[in-house]
């Protein structure tokens, strides 16, 4: 398996299993595993991920350069391990971002 792909696999392990099950137990602000993968593309770009990334053509991740994954990857580890307020933090970019912030 490539590097590439190790990657690829790796995110979608970590957005599509480990932090939506993490969720419940740490009262996390989002569970579903679309909204982890929104905030982090979000907060990788410093913008709506889609603003950087086609929405339509192929997945976001599969549209990410190695280094990019890496970044990704790492920021999913950070929610991890951080306390729920770094998580909060990052929705609340991604909202903002999006013209969704809270009042």
């Amino acid at each position: 398996m490539d590097r590439l792909t190790q990657l690829r696999n790796q995110y979608l392990e970590l957005t599509n299993r480990e932090l939506p099950s993490l969720a419940s137990a740490r009262k996390f602000p989002v569970r579903y595993n679309h909204c982890f993968q929104r905030i982090i593309l979000d907060n990788l770009f410093d913008r709506c991920w889609y603003e950087v990334l086609e929405r339509k053509r192929i997945p976001a991740y599969q549209q990410l350069s190695e280094a990019q994954l890496e970044s990704a990857i790492a920021l999913a580890n950070q929610i991890i391990a951080q306390p729920n307020s770094f998580l909060e933090q990052l929705n609340q970019n991604s909202l903002k971002w999006r013209g969704h912030q809270k009042a």
